[in-house]
């Protein structure tokens, strides 16, 4: 088993662009079921967050799909590591975003600070807010 996170930013700006994203998150969810994977997604600022960890062979085929969508551009890898455990194990793709006039907004901005200095604490962070 492994984990994967990585950052991107939106290829698509548009005022419904969370609402667009928040139901390719469903679909995902649907996908990674079926495939053993688990994670998080998170969406601030046009950035995508996330963290992917399942069955390595998976989580790869996975991340290649998002490297291949060109609704993503600057994609990041930014750990790859095998883990005993799953971080996610309750979402087979969790969903965080928000907006400037969110309350959560200042904690999903303190996420994409972490993601840049320890990718470990980034990801207990966004289980942190997940969980809540």
């Amino acid at each position: 088993m492994c984990k994967l996170l990585y950052t991107s930013r939106s290829a698509e700006t548009s005022p419904r662009r969370t609402d667009q994203i928040a139901q390719i998150a469903r679909q995902s969810a649907l996908r990674n079921a079926k495939a053993g994977i688990t994670g998080s997604l998170v969406y601030v600022e046009d950035s995508f967050i996330q963290v992917l960890e399942g069955p390595q062979a998976e989580v790869e085929r996975v991340f290649e799909s998002i490297c291949c969508d060109f609704r993503h551009r600057e994609i990041k890898l930014i750990d790859l590591v095998p883990v005993p455990t799953r971080q996610f194990a309750e979402w087979h793709m969790g969903f965080l975003a928000s907006s400037e006039d969110d309350p959560l907004y200042k904690e999903l901005e303190q996420v994409r600070y972490l993601v840049s200095v320890n990718a470990r604490t980034a990801a207990e962070h966004i289980r942190n807010l997940m969980g809540r």
